[in-house]
């Protein structure tokens, strides 16, 4: 059968159909038709049995496609499961006049007569044009024959798109790819795993260990990497708004659709959108980068043989950040840090960098609670002035950096692929992109996890100890005092994680800090002060307490003064670090050691 010849002859059909049938046979129901009065096509939908064309033998079963011409004595028997099947009677003929060429093609290859049968490869689109047939068919308006038709003409397509695919061969279908091509074509559709395995006459449980075993990931994930990808770029290409953008996708939550992809991109959708219109405006290449020497394989112009090459592509790691997108094919091996909380979050995940800078100002290489974890790792500077000399000695897979670096940043990509991530950004968000980043996604959930379980009994305990009592964190710096405010980063930990009462000074939802005068201190009135401090401001600090203005403040006089490192409380926002943080509260104030 030369699949070519068929699609010619089909190309200049004129077709009619004359019936649609959906037929349900019981176990060992015997079904004997003597002859066909038309041209048919048999597809099973379930169940097994034998069918006979003319005394040939065909063992169907479901997903098993076969066809007959007119006159052709069929004969259905052994059915050893409950058997549903399509068949579809039609007419087709060569309109005349016609070529000799195709007179004679015609009569060689019989493509409205001859007898064929095969295993289809993916099922899912034969069955939906074989269900809306049955369905226009029923109806008695003549567009509706017409619809019919025209799905006809579709189901021929895609069966001989099919045989030349398998070139005949005999072969169980590959549910993965099926499910997978269904969800490209239907990703708007309400789809969940059991209407995916009913349609594929599947267990849930089979579809769910098929998929983890091909693509590491279950068939629902994959859903939701399609709708993500498909609304990715309608942020990048549109001016909709997020509920039409929820919609197109498949979701009617719009709220639920934006955490959705903020858990599967690490950012908001209105984030991402702001981040690609900016890399497009800036640097056009940085959108879907796809880092070279972070590929599998050998060479890059391999073709892919396995047809699931860009469902395979979609589970890989894609990393939304400050410059774009950046496709991660395989885990990083050696990445260099240009901001040390970044050698936090990895040491958090049981990982470490290859390099990093060190807090500017910080006299020695690395604080002592995090040397005990490290190995070697190159120290690169500092975080205001990167050593990029020793960065380039290194030859990190990855860099790692924040917008401290963006006036570099060129000369990083030059170096080796870099993500830039916001330096504010919450730890935990941050713990969650490290976590992707090194394919550790799981045990960022776990430290996180942990965390939580940490503040929630804390926060009852203190708030029952302190009764309302004010708690400050001051800094002194440069001959100032930064007041860190409610916005701050690391304050966000004492005055939401663990629930304490701010200053009114320290009141301030814009502001991450604010100056204060030695001589304001009083005004500031707290009933409890950390105050910061790292080797490079502690003259100044030291000078500050030896003040009568320090020495008449009530909290002062009342002992009710922590000294804390600004490397900790500060620099190294991670999880280690800030757990460090929520450690010493709980010493201050519950003598929690």
């Amino acid at each position: 059968m030369i699949v070519e010849n068929h699609l010619i002859l089909w190309n200049h059909a004129s077709l009619k159909i004359i019936d649609v049938q959906r037929i349900k046979l019981s176990i060992g129901e015997h079904l004997h038709i003597t002859e066909l009065p038309s041209s048919a096509l048999f597809y099973t939908i379930r169940g097994c049995a034998r069918f006979l064309l003319d005394g040939e033998e065909h063992l169907v079963k479901s997903g098993y496609v076969c066809h007959a011409g007119k006159d052709t004595v069929v004969t259905i028997m052994d059915i050893t499961d409950p058997l549903e099947y399509y068949v579809i009677h039609y007419k087709a003929y060569l309109p005349l006049p016609c070529s000799q060429d195709l007179l004679q093609l015609l009569t060689s290859t019989e493509p409205f007569e001859i007898q064929y049968g095969f295993v289809v490869s993916h099922a899912a689109q034969l069955l939906i044009s074989l269900s809306r047939m049955e369905q226009e068919w029923d109806q008695p308006e003549a567009l509706a024959k017409l619809q019919v038709k025209s799905l006809f003409y579709q189901l021929i397509c895609e069966l001989m798109g099919q045989l030349q695919n398998q070139r005949l061969e005999q072969a169980s279908p590959d549910i993965v790819l099926q499910a997978a091509r269904y969800m490209d074509e239907h990703y708007t559709e309400p789809i969940t795993a059991d209407t995916l395995a009913t349609l594929l006459n599947c267990s849930s449980r089979t579809m769910q260990r098929m998929f983890n075993k091909r693509l590491a990931l279950g068939p629902i994930d994959y859903l939701m990497q399609i709708r993500i990808d498909k609304a990715k770029e309608l942020l990048c290409r549109t001016n909709a708004g997020l509920k039409d953008i929820a919609e197109a996708v498949g979701y009617v939550d719009s709220y639920y659709f934006s955490r959705l992809f903020k858990r599967y991109t690490g950012v908001s959708p209105s984030t991402y959108r702001e981040s690609m219109h900016q890399a497009r405006g800036d640097e056009p290449e940085n959108i879907a980068v796809i880092a070279p020497n972070l590929e599998t394989g050998s060479s890059a112009k391999k073709v892919p043989s396995d047809p699931l090459d860009a469902v395979i592509r979609r589970s890989l790691r894609t990393i939304i950040h400050l410059k774009g997108e950046l496709l991660l094919q395989r885990q990083p091996e050696k990445i260099a840090v240009l901001d040390p909380q970044f050698m936090d979050h990895m040491l958090a995940l049981g990982e470490q960098p290859a390099g990093s800078v060190k807090v500017t100002g910080d006299l020695s290489s690395f604080p002592d609670f995090l040397i005990g974890k490290l190995n070697a790792v190159q120290p690169l500077g500092t975080l205001d002035e990167p050593d990029l000399e020793a960065l380039r000695a290194l030859a990190p897979d990855l860099i790692i950096c924040t917008e401290f670096q963006k006036n570099i940043y060129e000369s990083l990509t030059h170096i080796a692929p870099t993500i830039m991530l916001e330096r504010n950004r919450d730890w935990r968000e941050t713990l969650r992109i490290i976590g992707r980043i090194m394919g550790k996604k799981l045990e960022a959930e776990q430290v996180l996890q942990l965390y939580k379980n940490k503040i929630s009994g804390l926060k009852s305990a203190l708030a029952a100890k302190l009764n309302g009592q004010s708690v400050t964190m001051i800094r002194p710096q440069d001959n100032i005092i930064r007041l860190h405010t409610c916005a701050h980063r690391t304050a966000a930990i004492l005055y939401r994680d663990l629930g304490l009462f701010p200053p009114k000074l320290a009141v301030d939802r814009k502001r991450t800090s604010s100056i204060i005068s030695l001589e304001g201190l009083p005004e500031l009135d707290a009933d409890h002060y950390f105050i910061l401090t790292d080797n490079k401001c502690k003259a100044w600090s030291d000078e500050i307490q030896t003040t009568t203005t320090w020495k008449s403040l009530r909290a002062v006089q009342q002992h009710h003064v922590y000294h804390a490192k600004a490397s900790i409380w500060i620099a190294y926002y991670g999880p280690i670090a800030m757990n460090q943080v929520v450690d010493q509260v709980a010493e201050v104030f519950l003598d929690a050691k």
